[in-house]
């Protein structure tokens, strides 16, 4: 009998307990659930911040950015000169062969020369690896030796017999080499076409010329409409539409490029309409040039020389078949102090304190000094 009242105790202890529990899960809205396993927190990968600037090893790579830059200028090319013709010292002087190029290329790599542009020149933002020397390559008169095409397969290419097509198979083998080259063109010429008796005939408009080079990472610049020598001109129109309608002649093949240097046919300058070289309007096309480049004869300074101009801007002949003083093989043999070596950043201009006299520091725009 007492069992029996225990039990029955006990089953109205339990439910007098379930039903408080019912009560006051009801009084705070809750409704029971099973109990949730957390989630991990999720791993959080450490993010990789920039790459830091190795710092320059001056006495290593000496740089020295108020140097001299060789700017190469080139005319035209041959596989080989003919023995059984007869060429003028003029025509030697300005020909190169192709085998030539080849060997300059790479002997000027070897030397521990990098190309960098005209355009990159002019706004001094040379692009070259910290130690290594800056070259510009020119090449006047748009001949078809310098760049051509042919058609092959169907398909328009560049024609392999050019001073274009070493350049970029050179780049090909060596990209930290560079690419780049000036072509300065008369488009009221021929340009880069000629006609052929033998030999793979060249082909292609003069649009998707001037395009393939724009594409492969050369430039084009301004040389008048018919290479004319601007000293002979009468009067400032006659430099105006030369000059302008060359650039006139470039929107109509390529919409939107623009020269920023011209090359002065051969090498003459209108001393009293010079200012019309360097900007002007053609027929509502206006045309301005940041630089003027001579027939040459030595390596130019730099942008940052006290006597650097923009608009005489030395270059040195490549040495043809006839080699004489002041070309660029007798440039190597007689290199005069200082050249340009370059920092590898373009936002800076080091030189060594014993050049720190040949830096006009109102050229440096943003840029740095450092003196070391």
């Amino acid at each position: 009998m007492k069992a029996q009242r225990l039990v029955l105790l006990l089953l109205v202890l339990a439910l007098v307990v379930g039903l408080e529990a019912v009560l006051m899960t009801h009084l705070n809205g809750q409704t029971a659930s099973a109990p949730v396993t957390p989630s991990p927190e999720p791993t959080v990968e450490p993010t990789q911040g920039p790459t830091p600037t190795p710092v320059l090893d001056l006495e290593k790579t000496k740089p020295n950015e108020a140097g001299e830059i060789p700017i190469l200028m080139f005319h035209r090319f041959v596989d080989e000169l003919d023995p059984n013709e007869t060429y003028s010292d003029d025509f030697k002087r300005y020909t190169q062969s192709f085998s030539y190029l080849r060997e300059l290329l790479q002997r000027l790599y070897d030397m521990g020369y990098r190309v960098t542009t005209m355009n990159d020149f002019l706004r001094n933002e040379i692009k070259v690896e910290a130690g290594y020397r800056p070259i510009i390559f020119t090449f006047d008169d748009g001949a078809a030796s310098q760049f051509s095409m042919i058609e092959q397969d169907g398909q328009l290419v560049v024609n392999p017999d050019c001073a274009a097509a070493i350049l970029l198979e050179f780049y090909e083998k060596h990209p930290d080499f560079g690419i780049g080259a000036t072509f300065y063109v008369n488009l009221g010429t021929a340009t880069f076409y000629e006609d052929r008796s033998e030999g793979p005939q060249l082909a292609g408009t003069l649009q998707q010329r001037l395009q393939y080079l724009v594409d492969h990472g050369f430039e084009i610049g301004n040389h008048t409409y018919t290479h004319y020598s601007l000293p002979n001109a009468p009067d400032a129109e006659t430099i105006i539409q030369e000059v302008g309608h060359n650039q006139a002649a470039m929107y109509e093949q390529i919409p939107d490029y623009t020269f920023t240097s011209l090359s002065l046919p051969y090498g003459s300058v209108p001393s009293e309409l010079f200012s019309n070289l360097i900007s002007g309007t053609y027929e509502g096309v206006m045309y301005e040039n940041l630089g003027i480049v001579e027939v040459g004869w030595d390596p130019s300074v730099s942008p940052v020389n006290p006597d650097f101009d923009p608009y005489s801007i030395h270059r040195v002949r490549a040495t043809g078949f006839l080699a004489e003083d002041c070309d660029f093989e007798w440039w190597l043999e007689h290199e005069r102090d200082p050249v340009y070596i370059s920092d590898g950043d373009p936002n800076t201009v080091t030189v060594p304190e014993a050049y720190s006299s040949l830096v006009d520091q109102s050229k440096l725009g943003d840029k740095q000094l450092r003196i070391y």
